[in-house]
């Protein structure tokens, strides 16, 4: 029996050798690519939010924002989970198992090309994705005056403080503003939007000049000019008039 037991293993030892080098493998990358899976939905739910219909958009800040705004690293991820392009060698890099260069350039190129390809409305829905995900957006509820810090307002405040902040206090940061606007046309074609800051009785307002070249074709509806309705704008704090309680944000996208 030890005999033939012998000539057994000397017979098919290669094979079970061959058979374990490309078992292990096959079982990482599967379990590798269940776990992306499940992590790329928790990520949806937690970074992605669905933005509506774009009222109004910038192109130019837009392109500024990709182009200089410091967002390349997170963008390549972003770009890389939502087209599914991670390839058998980006798989292999992350093990240890060579070709971590060659596929992070052929991600920066993917991403490139993605940009290159792609209309202004989808670079703004991934850049906000990102910018949220990067933590460098304010959030304002307008209506309840409720300020969400991110990571450099809250360490200028020393804290953790959510709740009310004044506006006043973001004059480097973007911010998400979300409120109840009324639309009215100017001469020159733009829109000019106001909404009211923090409720109880306050009578400070936000104002949102939209340039005519940024209206997107569902903006020009009267439904919009005779009453109010929610927006809401991602941009940057321009000014702030004291004497008349008046901050005014320079938008790059806003959405209903």
């Amino acid at each position: 029996m030890g005999v033939t037991d012998s000539q057994w293993w000397s017979l098919w030892w290669p094979w079970l050798v061959v058979w374990a080098l490309t078992a292990v493998p096959v079982a990482v990358l599967v379990r590798y690519a269940l776990l992306r899976l499940g992590l790329v939905r928790r990520r949806r739910r937690a970074g992605r939010t669905g933005y509506g219909m774009c009222l109004f958009l910038h192109d130019n800040r837009v392109m500024d924002l990709y182009q200089t705004g410091g967002f390349s690293a997170a963008l390549e991820q972003e770009v890389a989970d939502r087209t599914n392009v991670t390839s058998g060698v980006n798989v292999l890099g992350k093990f240890g198992l060579g070709g971590g260069k060659a596929s992070r350039d052929v991600t920066r190129e993917r991403v490139t090309a993605y940009i290159q390809q792609s209309t202004p409305i989808t670079v703004i829905r991934l850049l906000m994705d990102t910018m949220r995900n990067e933590d460098v957006v304010v959030d304002v509820d307008l209506t309840t005056g409720v300020l969400v810090p991110n990571r450099d307002l809250r360490d200028a405040l020393g804290g953790d403080r959510d709740g009310r902040v004044p506006l006043t206090a973001v004059m480097s940061s973007f911010v998400s503003v979300t409120g109840l606007f009324s639309a009215r046309r100017r001469e020159d074609g733009a829109i000019e939007l106001r909404a009211p800051y923090g409720g109880d009785g306050s009578t400070a307002q936000v104002r949102i000049y939209c340039e005519a070249e940024g209206l997107r074709e569902g903006f020009r509806g009267e439904e919009y000019f005779s009453g109010e309705f929610r927006a809401r704008c991602l941009g940057k704090v321009w000014t702030w008039d004291r004497t008349r309680g008046e901050l005014t944000l320079e938008p790059v996208a806003i959405f209903r």
